[in-house]
């Protein structure tokens, strides 16, 4: 592979060395004193105390690129230890003059001897510095340091300018055996040969680096002035990454020319004043290679080692990246192995512009090969944006087809992927097939079933030469779209197909044969057929686990819990949930469909444990986020039928409940989605009948078909969900108006189809109401088996919902149970479920009663038994005005304008029955 042709950034400074080498003969007294702070210097408390914490140790490294604020802040400590005499302190700023051991020596034996020992104690006067005894003169300025009576802090500034082995040699010296009252600290751009490591593993080193001394908001606030606001800081400081002297300039920028605050967005990397100073501070000492390696690598957004060599076509970039390993704030590292790394944004952006001016021609390559290793390593956005930035459209749409089309969605996130194809122009989009395949399924994930439809139709159209490399990415969104529209289950060959599809995938197509499986156990699930669910959803987990994309296994897994929960494996099914929401989490980009599935069908678990507030915390958003994006038929019934029933307990006028249900109708008409209206229907039956005597009931039972749609439903493989709840609706519709043998008949059918699919959810269900129509008939012995069998159910998965949904009634039901079964004596599992479940009721009645008075509920019972206020008024012996004065307080509270609407709201919350009647 032939090299790059080098870059040269900025030629060499040669001024600092010229300025040393006329001082090298020269003592310069202002060398050991630190420079003039300005009046407007901020000050650095956190850092002043996090110095102060250090003086314990023999040595504290300051190690950041410039403009970081060293010599201020070391300024500020300087003065800072004069003020509070903590501590006796001398200062040093070093050259490269300094190199000279002589001379370094005879420097620090002057800004010592400030306060620290006697002159005398050196072998020859100072100002012959050039004929000192450097060996003898290390040993008296180390045994004068070593007699000081309190703290001493050497600080040394410019460290880097003076390093040689020389020097680290008498600093080290110094360091490990000046005595425990000396503390060093070392300011510099580059990291010394100091033995760090070593220091490190005694716990003798402090580190202070670029991170710390970046500015926070408040600092930031303080450079920009008084005047400036906490959001400009913050803007400000989020821009600079609280650089100090970038946040200087930009405060001195916007001061200038009549600039506002509101100016900062447009201060960058390439403001006249702060190019300047990275290309005097921070670039002119680098070596040519070091430099060349800045401008090749600035067009990436991050990169590593593997990657800079692709796109400098070299094999240098480790040992270059070694060598700025100096640059800590400017060159940042992205992980802890320091393996990959970015530029800071405005020293990219001073780079950039240094590219564009010295060879713009190079900019293209440096993108096409950053896109062609980004594809290859999978790393899809990256890849995207440098083909794009290189103007090489064809490269950009080949990228797609590489990292799978639609694939990269569950990779990378929904808004990444939208952000790249917003990129593109539409009709692009469209007519070109591995696009057009990611924009449909785009459209899927958020909710847009039309416009996939219509870019698939588009697809269809395309020549076999553009469909074939795709066609099977093709199979796996049509297949996604149509079973996201509900459209699957109700084929009876529908699995042997998906199936059949799967198979016929690459053996290496993970992600492809576990998305078939997934539909396939979806469609299973639609079916009632649980076994066949769980078997489909291991088999797609253990597929999507080979595909290394973890918010996949989660939709696996979300699958096998639904089969587990209705089979009655609770505590299985809740391990799944919470394993399938950690993984959505632990995805590059949280799934947020998965997450929101997730959380509604542990808000149904929840609520079948009776744990109401749990739920009402999980389904919180929950729902929003299914509506808007692609939420599918199984988990909008679990979070649609878990809302219906907080609705309907914490809601007792109904109100919540039926603008849900007008909620569930507006996103079944939207989605064509059958099945969940049908659903929707009995649920509103449902409330309907919590109304007594209402016309309207048997009015829509009679429109939705009644026993025969039922019975359909029954007969359909897919219909299982809308029998039993149109099933539950009849059978309560018939008890209540006194056809107990018609509700028993349905009932038995539901037992027969819940037993036959092992569906233990509505099999308890069935159970508890058979027994609750047996005993209203008076048919005690033939009550007790299908309580016994609810009972042990409910036991074995603490499922208090199935007899807690059903209210009052089953009160009297459990204590004929108590006191007719001989196997539910006390002490036995059985006794101990009745008794938890009466408690739970007795909790719950009075949650209802207590807000009423007891005239109140003697006025609620004589209503529900036909009278007039006349005739109440005889009956409790008080005026019809008091009956009148107590029937609007109860209107109010049961938040009812109309008898019947009060008599039906007093039912479902149990007030009736709480009522006695006088004798």
């Amino acid at each position: 592979m032939p090299a790059a042709k080098p870059v040269a950034l900025i030629g060499p400074r040669p001024l600092a060395l010229r300025e040393g080498a006329i001082a090298a003969d020269w003592i310069l007294p202002d060398k050991l004193e630190p420079p003039r702070l300005h009046v407007d210097a901020v000050s650095r408390a956190r850092l002043l105390e996090t110095l102060d914490a250090g003086i314990a140790l023999p040595l504290t490294l300051l190690l950041a690129p410039p403009g970081f604020g060293k010599t201020t802040l070391l300024a500020q400590w300087h003065a800072h230890l004069l003020a509070t005499g903590q501590a006796q302190v001398a200062w040093l700023s070093l050259d490269e003059g300094d190199a000279e051991p002589a001379r370094l020596l005879a420097y620090l034996a002057l800004t010592l001897g400030l306060g620290a020992f006697d002159n005398s104690t050196l072998p020859l006067g100072l100002a012959h510095w050039r004929e000192l005894d450097t060996a003898t003169t290390r040993t008296a300025l180390l045994r004068a340091v070593r007699c000081a009576q309190q703290p001493l802090v050497l600080i040394l500034d410019d460290y880097d300018r003076a390093a040689c082995p020389a020097a680290d040699e008498i600093i080290t010296l110094l360091v490990e055996h000046g005595g425990p009252l000396l503390h060093v600290l070392v300011a510099t751009r580059r990291a010394p040969a100091l033995p760090l490591a070593r220091l490190d593993v005694h716990g003798a080193l402090q580190r202070v680096d670029a991170t710390q001394l970046a500015l926070d908001s408040g600092e930031t606030q303080a450079v920009l002035g008084a005047t400036s606001s906490q959001h400009d800081a913050r803007r400000l400081r989020e821009k600079t990454e609280g650089w100090p002297v970038a946040v200087r300039l930009a405060a001195l920028w916007i001061s200038g020319d009549g600039r506002r605050s509101e100016d900062v967005a447009r201060f960058s990397g390439r403001t006249a004043g702060l190019a300047a100073y990275l290309a005097e501070q921070v670039v002119s000492d680098l070596a040519p290679a070091l430099r060349a390696f800045l401008l090749e690598t600035a067009v990436l957004e991050r990169f590593n080692a593997a990657l800079a060599d692709a796109v400098r076509q070299r094999r240098d970039s480790g040992q270059l990246l070694a060598g700025l390993g100096h640059f800590h704030g400017l060159l940042v590292p992205l992980d802890d192995d320091q393996e990959w790394f970015r530029y800071h944004p405005l020293f990219a952006e001073f780079l950039h512009q240094q590219l564009d001016r010295q060879s713009p021609g190079l900019v293209g390559g440096l993108h096409q090969r950053a896109a062609r290793w980004c594809a290859e390593h999978g790393h899809l956005p990256e890849a995207v944006r440098h083909a794009l930035a290189a103007h090489d459209v064809p490269l950009a749409a080949d990228c797609i087809g590489q990292a799978g089309s639609w694939q990269m969605l569950l990779r990378h996130g929904t808004a990444s992927v939208a952000a790249l194809l917003r990129q593109f122009d539409p009709r692009l989009v469209r007519d070109t097939p591995a696009l057009n395949l990611t924009q449909a399924y785009l459209h899927m994930r958020l909710g847009e079933f039309s416009h996939a439809q219509t870019l698939l139709e588009r697809f269809r159209d395309f020549p076999e030469s553009q469909r074939a490399p795709l066609e099977r990415d093709y199979v796996v969104v049509v297949a996604l779209l149509r079973g996201l529209l509900d459209q699957i289950c109700g084929n009876a060959r529908g699995i042997a197909q998906l199936s059949a599809q799967a198979r016929a995938l690459d053996e290496d197509d993970h992600l492809g044969r576990g998305t078939l499986l997934c539909i396939c156990a979806t469609t299973a699930l639609g079916r009632g057929d649980f076994p066949a669910a769980q078997a489909l959803a291991q088999d797609a987990a253990e597929v999507m686990t080979r595909s290394q994309t973890p918010a996949t296994v989660g939709y696996a897994l979300v699958h096998l819990g639904q089969g587990q929960f209705y089979r009655g494996a609770l505590d299985q099914a809740e391990a799944s949930y919470r394993r399938a929401l950690q993984l959505a989490h632990c995805a590059d980009a949280a799934d947020a469909t998965l997450v929101a599935a997730c959380r509604c069908l542990l808000a149904q678990l929840q609520a079948e444990h009776g744990r109401y507030d749990e739920a009402s915390d999980l389904l919180d958003g929950a729902l929003d986020t299914l509506e808007r994006g692609d939420g599918w038929v199984d988990a909008y019934v679990a979070g649609y039928a878990t809302a219906l029933t907080l609705a309907r307990q914490r809601d007792r006028s109904g109100r919540s409940a039926h603008a849900l249900l007008a909620r569930i109708d507006a996103l079944a008409a939207r989605r064509h989605l059958v099945r969940l209206a049908e659903l929707a229907a009995a649920w509103r039956l449902d409330l309907l009948l919590d109304l007594p005597g209402s016309h309207a009931t048997d009015a829509m039972i009679a429109r939705c078909g009644g026993e025969a749609a039922f019975d359909h439903a029954l007969a359909s493989g897919h219909g299982w969900r809308q029998a039993h709840a149109l099933g539950f609706v009849l059978a309560r519709w018939h008890a209540q108006a006194g056809r107990a043998g018609q509700a028993l008949a349905i009932l038995r059918k539901q037992q027969q189809a819940a037993e036959a699919a092992g569906d233990q959810y509505h099999l308890g269900r069935v159970q508890l109401r058979l027994a609750l129509t047996l005993q209203q008939r008076g048919q005690m012995e033939s009550m007790l088996p299908p309580l016994r069998a609810a009972l042990d159910h409910i036991a074995g998965t603490r499922a208090w919902q199935v007899a807690l949904e059903v209210g009052l009634p089953v009160k009297a039901l459990l204590r004929s149970a108590r006191q007719l079964d001989p196997q539910a004596a006390a002490g036995t599992t059985r006794a101990l479920t009745i008794q938890t479940l009466l408690d739970k009721l007795s909790c719950e009645q009075a949650l209802v009663t207590e807000l009423f008075s007891e005239r109140e509920l003697e006025v609620l019972a004589e209503l529900a038994l036909g009278h007039s206020n006349k005739q109440i008024a005889r009956r409790l012996a008080v005026s019809e005005n008091t009956v009148k004065f107590h029937l609007k307080n109860l209107y109010r509270k049961l938040e009812a304008s109309t008898r019947e609407a009060a008599l039906g709201i007093a039912l479902q919350r149990g007030l009736i029955a709480a009522a006695r009647p006088p004798a």
